[in-house]
């Protein structure tokens, strides 16, 4: 099973990086993909699970780094936090760290300063990784924006080879709106309209990350515009956009925008990932292996219904024992292959 699991780890290391590369190379971040990118892209979410997996590629995380000096003012402040807080992403350090730096790149040091954090990581460890989990080697010179949340790396020598995202084409079309309406809610609320028939403001607010509340006054605003229309039923109330008022913009193919609800999704491939490479599961003997496989289903699974994805993972009490590795496996295998198409 040692071989099987090291061949696996290194299968969701390889698929999860070229989702990410796909993903930013839509947003502008130069990097060769041969998979166009088809749905709108959360930056928020995105880069959440970028500060986790891209340490095991520092080419990807600098560039990601130098995209956020060119475009990071269309990056919601609040909803990161948000969405950091309620799903529990693993890459506060990562984050206040490249704060740091956007504090110090960017026009608006203020925005960037609410996302510093004064956590300190007990033991300091490097901030790169080989894909093989072997760090890479320090250089004597530490950064200074990363080296006080107790991450090692060299000094950041950006590229400068970073473009505005594209003006054109479904994945940046969140970023777009941004750029048209201001960064704020409304541009979720739009995508997930356009991603509908109708929609209710309950399932709005958990597809986004912002409050029921922010999302009932936002919708209840926006159906005074004409664009959207509201319909009550009983109780409830359902909100759709006006057909062919923004169509051109919102849905430009024809159809309804490609929606993913990627925040709890990109939430529990970090908990894969951070549960594949835990050194407590490494060299296990085949039936604890398939114990432990079983924990990490347990904390995916809700996460996984959560974002609506088609794909799941199958019970694990229909399987005894060592049978289940292979099951999750199997599932895994599914689900990235699923999101690499």
């Amino acid at each position: 099973m040692g071989t099987l699991f090291l061949e696996f780890r290194a299968y969701i290391l390889d698929r999860l990086l070229d989702l990410l590369w796909r993903q930013w190379s839509a947003l502008g971040v130069p990097g060769q993909t041969t998979i166009e990118e088809r749905r709108v892209v959360d930056p928020e979410s995105l880069l959440l699970l970028s500060l986790t997996v891209g340490r095991y590629d520092a080419r990807l995380f600098d560039e990601i780094l130098g995209w956020l000096v060119v475009n990071g003012a269309f990056l919601n402040v609040q909803r990161l936090r948000n969405l950091m807080k309620r799903f529990n992403f693993q890459s506060q350090a990562q984050l206040s760290a490249v704060s740091e730096l956007l504090m110090k790149k960017s026009n608006d040091p203020l925005k960037w300063k609410r996302l510093a954090s004064p956590r300190f990581l007990r033991n300091p460890e490097p901030l790169f990784f080989l894909k093989s989990g072997k760090p890479i080697p320090m250089p004597d010179e530490k950064s200074p924006e990363f080296s006080p949340y107790g991450l090692l790396r060299g000094p950041i020598k950006l590229r400068e080879h970073a473009q505005p995202f594209p003006t054109k084409g479904m994945p940046s079309l969140l970023l777009r709106l941004r750029a048209l309406l201001g960064v704020n809610a409304r541009c979720e609320l739009f995508c997930l309209l356009a991603a509908a028939e109708e929609i209710h403001p309950a399932e709005v607010a958990r597809q986004t990350g912002y409050s029921p509340r922010t999302v009932q006054n936002t919708l209840a605003e926006m159906s005074r515009s004409g664009v959207v229309q509201m319909r009550s039923g009983n109780r409830d109330k359902w909100y759709a956009l006006n057909s062919g008022v923004l169509d051109l913009l919102l849905k430009p193919e024809g159809s309804p925008t490609p929606w993913v609800n990627w925040a709890p999704l990109f939430r529990a491939l970090e908990i894969l990932w951070i549960g594949i490479i835990d050194p407590k599961r490494q060299n296990l003997d085949p039936l604890t292996l398939a114990s432990e496989l079983r924990r990490l289903g347990k904390e995916m699974r809700p996460l996984l219904a959560d974002a609506g994805w088609g794909w799941q993972l199958e019970d694990d009490s229909s399987f005894r024992g060592v049978e289940y590795s292979v099951v999750f496996i199997r599932n895994i295998e599914g689900i990235l292959d699923q999101l690499n198409q």
